[in-house]
Parts: C-alpha cells; structure tokens; sequence
C-alpha cells in the first residue's frame, strides 16, 4: 500500500474520484489525456470529416490490396475492415473519431517492418499515418483513405545507468516508460496520462509536472531513429544532422518521417514526491488567479502546477493541483502565497514514491500494469475512452483585471469545460527559444481549453473572451483544428528553419496532413 503522509487513505479510491476530492475537476483536466502533435486546419464542422480527408492520396491499382502488399511487406500483423481485430486495432483514444476507419492497420514488429511498410506504401501513392498512443485531438493518428501505421509493439525500454540514458521504443507508452524507469532509478519528465504515447509527447515538446526541474521531454531527447519518405532509416543526432533533431524537439509528429526509437537523457529518481491542491471560494477567483500567476512561474523549480477554473455547468470551482519534488513537510510553507487568498484551504497533501504517485495519478492504484492502459485498445486495459475537444493560448505577461474577470466570465458559462493553466518557468524557460524548434520558452504559462464531449462551443467562447490578454502563440501537442495562423502561433520565429528542414527530409510532402509545415 502506498505511503500515505498528510492526506487520507487514497489506496483504495480511483483517480476521479480522487482528483475530485481534491477540486481537481476529473481525471482528463489534469491528466491533458487527448495530448496530441498534429494538427488539422481543417474548418468542417465534424471531426471524423476532418480526419477523414487530410492527407488523403488515391492509391495506384496494382491488382494486390494494400493489406495484402502489407502483409508481403512487414512482420507482424495487419488489420483490414471486416475481419478480425480489425475493430479494436482501428481505435484511437477520442471517440470522436469511432467512425473514421483505415484502409489497414499495420502493426509492425521492428524499425526495419516500418521502413519496408513506408516503401510499399509510398510506391502505391497510399498514404500512411503513425500512430503511437492514438491521443491527437483532431484524429491525426488515423485517417480513412490510408494506412495507419501502429507502433505499439516497438515499446522495448532500455537504460543505460552508466551514460544516464534511456532507449525507448516509439510505440512505448507513458506509465510502462515511468515504470521501466522507476526500476533503474531514473526519471524522464513527462505528462501524466498513463496510455498517451512517447512519441507524440516527445515530438510536440512534452510538458508534465516535473517539466519545471527537469524541461520538457524533448529537451532530454539525444537522438532518435526515424524512417524518412525517402525509405531510408537513419539515426539522427548532434554529429549526424543537427537540424533535424533540432526539429525533432517540438516540431510535430508527422512532419519529417515515422520515429521508431529515442534516446533520452533520464535524471536520478527523486526518492520522495508530494500531490498537493488548493482550493479556494469562487468569490475569491480573481484574487486567486492573481495568486497564482505570481506564484507559480518564478517558485523552486521542484513545484509544477496547473490551475484549474473548471465551469462544473453552471457551479464553478477554482483550485490548483501540482507536484513537488520532496517532503510534503515542506509544502505548506512552499504555498504560502496561494493559502493568503481569502478562503483557500490545503485540502491535499499527499506523499509517495515518485513512482508510486504517478500511478495515483494515472488512476492506476491497485491496477495491473496491463490494467493501466485504454480500454479495448491494449490487453487487459481498463482505463476508458473520452470524447473532447481542445484549444490552447499562452500568457506572456501578468493577466491584468480585466483578463483575470475574463477567465472568471468564460468558467461561469454554463457547460462542462475547464480553463486549465499549465506553469511554465523553471527548466523550461531556461531554454531559449531557438535552441529547439519548440519555442514557447518565453511565456509565463499555457491555458488549455478543455471541453468534454463532442462539442466545441464551450471552448469556444472561452477562447473567444480571452483574445485581448494572451500572447498569440498555442501549443502544438493541444490542437486546435480551426486555428488561423496556426504556423506562427506554434513555431513563432522557429517556423523558416522548420520549412526548410521539412522540405530538405520530405520534398514531396509524402508525410502530410491539414497543418504539416510546409515551405
């Protein structure tokens, strides 16, 4: 059983349930659990119609099916609708997209099956999509008229104690990532939601909470295989080709080839870890956000945490939630800005094992690993699926009054929504914003959108209220597939060495959906 300091019994109560008890809002708002690196610009009104037509390339006629020039092609199995496995293997996290169903699904066993795959297909004109953890809010890990291209099974995890790296599998997901880690004593920094793959964390920047100690998740990564449209399969590093692991650290999925492995730099386990959240009366929201923006970017690096304004429909709360990297001895004094908000109250405290509290929360206590996965999309997996839609904004400067009555304004429209404030600072901003393609290293912190179910309107109008008072960049793993201008708000002055890498690796654009950079 747990350790358990400062806070009750959470042994037996699941992650909703918990994170609810605690003002968190529910398991999606803090877990980002559709995190995703691409993006749509489509404007059509339903989302599978989106995913359906990106990307989408009519295939020579060659006389073979495309899962029968699969099967010829790779090792490992291969889905086509109206057979067997074909259902499950077609899923994708976001029940958004249920109907969007792929010519194929190939589910190859080694990085030479995803380079065979990528000729065959290429040859034919058909166009494939990789899927890693299947969490891309517009869908972008599957489409209709092509062939998804399923990594699940390149999860192997090998860590190096000596060089303090870690080799990971791009179909390796999260908590089996942290898990593997733990027992090497080693930490990668990452986000919470236990079934959302590496790849796509990786590759879009990768924030969590211990992003504030540790950077993002692409700030560690050192080199990676990947599979280019050219057929080739190379190693990418700082000797081999700079500019495209460069790009690589938050240029997006699905730009410049399919990764099949990373390797990371991996930090020493911290020994002891907190969850801690604060709650406070709506009354006090505009004080509390002031509170907390003043807070949060500039405290020790050892803290990271989200603000949650969740609307409730129609009954509001404010609260924030994080991680400390030590004693929960230590938080009370740690928080002290935010507990000199009328009414706010520590109403969690929970100390653990690192790994321990990642399970908690993943929503995984007292699972099986197996357990700790989606449900009907990896065995034995019992975590469910979610529908929502997203958008995101940075903040560069302190909100104002205005901005912070804003906030206030869109969380008490009636729906089920949330205005969820991921802090920046720390290890991430120490990084400037040329140094890797992700370039928002210069904000004080991300708003994610989060509305649940299919549709977008709550978030909308949100989004809407809050135009005069964010900076005009968003963040490419929360995507927002009716964003203008969305070059710019991802990759700000990051986006002319991204097109010409882009077009250097890929000048046919055989990699390509609604927002692939281009040049």
């Amino acid at each position: 059983m747990p350790t358990n300091r400062g806070g009750s019994d959470t042994s037996v109560l699941s992650r909703r349930a918990f994170l609810v008890g605690l003002g968190g809002g529910g398991a999606a708002l803090i877990a980002g659990c559709g995190g995703s690196t691409l993006r749509s610009s489509s404007t059509t009104a339903t989302a599978s119609s989106s995913a359906t037509t990106a990307g989408s390339t009519a295939p020579t006629s060659t006389g073979q099916s495309v899962a029968q020039a699969l099967r010829g092609a790779i090792r490992g199995r291969v889905f086509e609708p109206g057979k067997p496995g074909y259902t499950a293997a077609a899923r994708v996290y976001n029940l958004r997209f249920e109907d969007v169903h792929p010519r194929a699904v190939a589910r190859p066993v080694g990085a030479a099956d995803v380079q065979s795959a990528v000729r065959v297909m290429a040859h034919r004109g058909v166009r494939v999509r990789a899927r890693s953890g299947g969490h891309s809010y517009a869908g972008y890990s599957t489409l209709s008229d092509g062939v998804v291209i399923d990594l699940s099974e390149l999860d192997s995890i090998v860590v190096d104690r000596r060089s303090q790296t870690a080799r990971v599998g791009a179909g390796a997901q999260l908590i089996d990532v942290y898990n593997a880690l733990a027992k090497a004593g080693a930490v990668l920094p990452g986000g919470s939601c236990p079934s959302v793959g590496i790849s796509g964390v990786t590759l879009g920047g990768g924030f969590g909470l211990a992003g504030r100690r540790f950077g993002l998740t692409a700030d560690n990564l050192v080199s990676a295989n990947i599979v280019t449209a050219d057929g080739r399969l190379q190693t990418v590093n700082a000797q081999t080709d700079s500019d495209l692991l460069w790009a690589l650290k938050g240029g997006g999925g699905g730009n410049f080839g399919i990764v099949t492995e990373f390797t990371f730099n991996v930090h020493p386990l911290p020994p002891r870890a907190t969850f801690f959240n604060v709650t406070w009366p709506w009354s006090s929201a505009t004080e509390a956000i002031a509170a907390w923006q003043s807070w949060a970017p500039h405290t020790t690096d050892k803290i990271t945490s989200i603000l949650h304004l969740d609307s409730n429909n129609g009954a509001p709360t404010v609260s924030t939630a994080g991680q400390y990297l030590g004693s929960s001895a230590a938080v009370s004094g740690l928080l002290a800005p935010l507990l000199a908000v009328p009414g706010a109250a520590l109403t969690g405290r929970v100390e653990m094992p690192y790994l321990q509290l990642q399970l908690l929360l993943a929503g995984c206590v007292g699972k099986t690993f197996a357990a700790c996965h989606t449900v009907g999309v990896f065995p034995g997996g019992m975590l469910p699926r979610e529908a929502f839609n997203a958008k995101s904004d940075y903040v560069a400067k302190p909100l104002p009054s205005a901005g912070r009555a804003a906030m206030v304004a869109a969380t008490e429209t009636p729906g089920l929504g949330a205005l969820l404030c991921d802090s920046y600072g720390g290890a991430v901003n120490r990084v400037a914003p040329t140094a890797t393609a992700f370039a928002h290293r210069e904000q004080l912190f991300c708003i994610q959108y989060y509305g649940q179910g299919s549709s977008a309107s709550w978030i909308d109008q949100a989004w809407t209220k809050m135009r005069p008072y964010v900076s005009g960049q968003a963040y490419q793993n929360y995507i927002d597939p009716t964003l203008k201008g969305w070059q710019q708000a991802y990759y700000a002055e990051n986006l002319p060495r991204l097109e010409a890498t882009r077009q250097r690796v890929d000048p046919d654009h055989y990699f390509s959906f609604p927002q692939a950079i281009d040049s």
